[in-house]
C-alpha cells in the first residue's frame, strides 16, 4: 500500500540578494527554479538572458516541508518513506530527527520510519536540498580526471550532467524533489528481486529463465512454493514449483509463444506476468509486471580491420535488425516539471517510425512509464549509464557509488523487453583523446571496464554491455583514430553534408549524427526579445539559446551560431537577410542533411546496420539539431525523416561515372514487389520506370540513371507497396543551390506527401 505525499509542500530559502528568509508554495514532483518562477521570485528562466541570472541561486539551500498522517501498520509490516528522485545532495528529517542523507538524483532513497511516523497525528517532514555547487567543493579533483568546460562541479556528484550547461541544454543547476514522495507499507513476506528473461525465441518455442529472491518472517523455510502465470490474449501459461530457499532459479519452455517485435516487424506482444509466493498453499506475496518474449543480441567487433571489415549489428529473435532511430535527451531541462513531455516526446519517435531510442548519458534514467511506452510500441531502448564526455574519477569511493547506482537502476528496469543494451557512457573513451596531458587509455577506466560491467553481469546477465559509445581500443587512442571503431558518432567538421566525412564514413553503425536547423519564427518570438530575433554571432540571447551559458561569445559552444549560418551559405550561396527566409533556408539544409545521412546508411545495408540521428525534440527553447522545437513545432526535417524511415524506400545514390544508382530498401520481414518510376519533380518528365522485387529485410539495386552533376534538378521517386504509391525525392547537383528553386521544389514534395506547407515552416 502506498500513500502519496504530493500536496501541501512549501519551499523555504534565503534570498541571495536581499538576505530575506522566504517561504513559497512548492510543487512535488518539481524543480526549485520553476517554483521560484511560479512564485514571481525569478523571471521566466527560458526567456532571453534570464537563465544567466540564475547563477546567484546556485549557492542557495532549499528546504521542502510538508505534513502527513501515517497509516496504521499491520504486525510484521515496515513503514518506509520513499523519495523516488531527489536532486541531488541533502538530508531528510522527520519530526526534527535526521533520517538520512541524500547524494544521488538518479536513484530512489528509502528510509524506515516504522514507529517514528505516528499514526493519527501530524508528522512533520523536511527535505533539505543543498547547493550542488557548494557540495562539490569538498571533493579534491585529481589531474587524471577531465570533463567539459562547464561541468567540473558535477564531476563527482551524481547529478544530470546537462544541468551545468551543455551544447544542447541550458545551465540551470537547480534541484528539488523531481520524482514522487510516498509512504509504503512493506509486508514481512515479499519478493525482493525478480528477473524473467528469454534465452531462446522462435515461433515454435521459447526458453525462459526466472530468477528470484524473497524475504519472509517465517522461522523455517518449509512449505514454500511459487506459481507463475503468463497471459497474452487468450494464451495462458502456468508453472507451479517448490521453493526451498529465499533465492533460486527455474528454467522452462513455452510452445508457440507470441514474440515481442519492433514496429514494422510484427506485434510487440506483451505478457501479463503474475508471480505468487505460496506458503502452505496460501498466497503471501504477489509480483505483477508485463514483459515480452524475445532475445536481443549485439554482435560486434572491437575495431575494424585495415580493410574495413568488422561488425556492429543488433539481432532480434535471432534475425539481424536494421536500426533507425534517434537520441533521447531529457524531455525537460528542469527535471520534475511537465511530466507529460515524456510521453509526447515518445509519440514523436513512434510517428517518425523509429525502432530504437538511445537514452543519452548526459541526462537521467527515465522511469517505468518511458519503458512501458517503448514496450507497448515496439521501440528498443539503448540505455547509457549517466556518464558523458569525461574521464571520471577512479577512486574507490566514486566506484562504490557508481556500482550502487547501477545496481539499483538495473534491478529496476531489467524486466522491460524494450531494453536492448546497457552502455557504460557517452563519449568517455573519446574524452581520452580530448583531455591532453599525455596518453590516457580507455582500458584504464575502471568505471566502465570493471565496475559497470560487473554490475550488469551480476544483475542482468543475459543483456549485452557496451563499455562506451563509441567504444575505442587503446590502439585507436594511441593513433588518434576513431575511424576504426565499428560504431561511431559522426559529427566531424559539420561542413557540406554530402562531403567526404559523411559520404565516405567507415562506421558500420552511427549512434549520433545531426545538423543544425532553426525553429520557426513564431517559436523564436517566444524566447527571444523582439530586437534579438535575427542570429548574430555576438548576440548574447542567441548565444545562450545556442546553448552557450552566460552568453559568452568566447565560450566553447559559441561556434554554433556561425556554424548554422555557414551551413546555409554553403548550401544556398548566401545568408538571406529576411528572417522568415533564413529560417526556411536553415530548415531546408537540416532536412536535406539528415535525410541524406539516413539514406546513405540504408543505401549500404548491410555494410551499414543502423543510424541513430541527433535528435527529436529540444529540452528547452533553443537553436539546435532537434527536428522538433521545445514548443512542439515541427521543422521541415521532421517530415523528410518520417518519409525516409518508412519500411520500403526507393533511393538514388550519388553521381559516379555519369550515373546515379537506384536502390530499393525493404525493412519488412517479408518480400516486397511493385512498380516504380522516377521523374522530374517540377516538369513531370519521366526519367525511369519499371518493376522491382526485393526480399525480406534487404536492399536491392534497380539499375542506374544517367545524370550530369553540374545540373540542379529535383527528382521525384515513386514506388508501389501493396497497391499504394509512396514517394520521396532526390536533389541532384553540387552546392550552392538556388534557394527560390529549392523552396518551389519543397512545396511540391510536401504537396505530394499531403503535408500542409504551414506545417513545415
Amino acid at each position: 500500500m502506498r500513500q502519496v505525499l504530493e500536496r501541501g509542500w512549501t519551499l523555504t530559502f534565503t534570498h541571495p540578494e536581499s538576505g530575506e528568509t522566504m517561504t513559497i508554495p512548492a510543487q512535488v514532483p518539481g524543480n526549485v527554479i520553476a517554483d521560484l518562477h511560479r512564485a514571481g521570485v525569478v523571471p521566466d528562466p527560458y526567456f532571453g538572458l534570464n537563465s544567466a541570472g540564475l547563477r546567484i541561486w546556485e549557492f542557495v539551500d532549499f528546504e521542502y516541508r510538508t505534513g502527513f498522517r501515517a497509516p496504521e501498520t499491520e504486525p510484521g509490516e515496515r513503514l518506509e518513506l520513499v523519495l523516488e528522485g531527489a536532486d541531488t545532495v541533502g538530508e531528510v528529517r522527520l519530526n526534527g530527527d535526521l533520517l538520512g542523507e541524500l547524494d544521488n538524483m538518479f536513484i530512489e532513497h528509502r528510509f524506515d520510519v516504522t514507529g517514528r511516523a505516528a499514526a493519527g497525528t501530524e508528522n512533520r517532514l523536511a527535505v533539505l536540498i543543498r547547493s550542488a555547487v557548494n557540495a562539490a567543493r569538498k571533493f579534491h579533483r585529481t589531474p587524471d580526471t577531465f570533463t567539459l568546460a562547464y561541468n567540473y562541479e558535477g564531476l563527482y556528484l551524481r547529478k544530470a550532467g546537462h544541468s551545468y550547461g551543455w551544447d544542447i541544454a541550458p545551465r540551470i543547476v537547480g534541484g528539488g524533489l523531481w520524482r514522487g514522495v510516498f509512504l509504503e507499507q512493506v509486508p514481512a513476506d515479499r519478493w525482493t528481486g525478480v528477473l524473467l528473461y528469454t534465452t531462446h525465441a522462435s515461433k515454435q518455442l521459447a526458453k525462459l529463465v526466472l530468477d528470484w529472491n524473497f524475504e519472509t518472517a517465517a522461522e523455517r523455510l518449509t512449505g514454500f512454493g511459487a506459481r507463475l502465470v503468463m497471459k497474452h490474449g487468450e494464451s495462458r501459461f502456468e508453472k507451479q514449483f517448490r521453493i526451498d530457499f529465499t533465492s533460486g532459479r527455474t528454467a522452462f519452455e513455452i510452445a508457440d509463444p507470441h514474440l515481442w517485435n519492433v514496429r514494422g516487424h510484427g506485434d510487440p506482444a506483451l505478457y501479463d506476468v503474475t508471480l505468487e509466493l505460496l506458503h502452505d498453499g496460501e498466497t503471501v506475496a504477489v509480483r505483477r509486471f508485463r514483459t515480452g518474449i524475445r532475445t536481443v543480441r549485439l554482435d560486434r567487433t572491437e575495431s575494424l580491420s585495415p580493410g574495413g571489415d568488422g561488425e556492429f549489428r543488433f539481432l532480434l529473435n535471432g534475425e539481424p535488425l536494421f536500426v533507425h532511430g534517434s537520441n533521447w535527451v531529457p524531455a525537460e531541462a528542469m527535471h520534475g516539471e511537465a511530466r507529460d513531455r515524456i510521453r509526447r516526446g515518445l509519440e514523436l519517435f513512434a510517428d517518425l517510425g523509429c525502432n530504437m531510442v538511445r537514452c543519452w548519458g548526459g541526462g537521467v534514467y527515465e522511469d517505468h512509464d518511458f519503458f512501458d511506452y517503448c514496450d507497448e510500441h515496439g521501440m528498443l531502448v539503448w540505455q547509457d549509464f549517466m556518464l558523458a564526455c569525461q574521464l571520471p574519477p577512479q577512486d574507490d569511493d566514486f566506484a562504490r557509488r557508481i556500482e550502487a547506482e547501477a545496481t539499483a537502476v538495473i534491478r529496476k528496469l531489467r524486466n522491460h523487453p524494450s531494453l536492448a543494451l546497457w552502455c557504460g557512457d557517452n563519449e568517455c573513451d573519446e574524452a581520452a583523446l580530448w583531455s591532453g596531458g599525455g596518453e590516457r587509455f580507455p582500458s584504464a577506466n575502471r568505471i566502465t571496464r570493471e565496475v559497470l560491467k560487473r554490475a550488469v553481469l551480476a544483475n542482468d546477465p543475459d543483456r549485452d554491455y557496451l563499455p562506451s559509445s563509441p567504444y575505442l581500443t587503446d590502439s585507436a587512442v594511441r593513433l588518434g583514430n576513431t575511424g576504426n571503431a565499428p560504431e561511431q558518432h559522426l559529427w566531424g567538421p559539420r561542413d557540406e553534408y554530402k562531403g567526404d566525412f559523411y559520404r565516405l564514413n567507415t562506421a558500420r553503425f552511427a549512434s549520433e549524427t545531426g545538423y543544425h536547423g532553426m525553429p520557426c519564427v513564431e517559436s523564436l518570438k517566444k524566447f527571444l526579445s523582439p530586437d534579438h530575433l535575427f542570429p548574430k554571432t555576438d548576440d548574447p540571447e542567441y548565444l545562450i539559446h545556442a546553448a552557450q551559458p552566460y552568453g559568452d561569445p568566447s565560450g566553447p559552444y559559441a561556434y554554433r551560431i556561425k556554424l548554422l549560418l555557414d551551413q546555409v551559405e554553403n548550401t544556398f550561396g548566401s545568408v538571406p537577410r529576411e528572417l522568415d527566409k533564413l529560417v526556411a533556408a536553415s530548415q531546408a539544409v537540416q532536412a536535406e542533411a539528415v535525410k541524406f545521412f539516413i539514406e546513405n546508411f540504408r543505401f549500404r545495408k548491410w555494410n551499414k546496420t543502423g543510424i541513430l540521428w541527433w535528435n527529436v525534440i529540444d529540452c528547452w527553447p533553443q537553436i539546435s539539431d532537434a527536428v522538433v522545437d521545445y514548443y512542439y513545432e515541427k521543422k521541415l526535417a521532421y517530415y523528410y525523416i518520417r518519409n525516409v524511415q518508412q519500411p520500403v524506400l526507393l533511393m538514388m545514390g550519388e553521381p559516379a561515372s555519369w550515373h546515379c544508382e537506384l536502390r530499393l530498401d525493404n525493412n519488412l520481414p517479408g518480400p516486397a514487389a511493385g512498380r516504380y518510376r522516377v521523374s522530374d519533380l517540377l516538369t513531370g518528365e519521366e526519367i525511369a520506370a519499371g518493376r522491382y522485387e526485393c526480399g525480406a529485410n534487404c536492399c536491392t539495386g534497380l539499375g542506374a540513371i544517367r545524370v550530369s552533376s553540374g545540373k540542379h534538378r529535383m527528382h521525384l521517386l515513386e514506388w508501389e507497396v501493396n497497391g499504394e504509391w509512396k514517394c520521396s525525392h532526390y536533389l541532384l547537383g553540387h552546392t550552392p543551390y538556388d534557394l527560390d528553386y529549392y523552396l518551389k521544389c519543397r512545396d511540391a514534395i510536401l504537396s505530394k506527401l499531403n503535408i500542409p506547407l504551414a506545417g513545415a515552416e
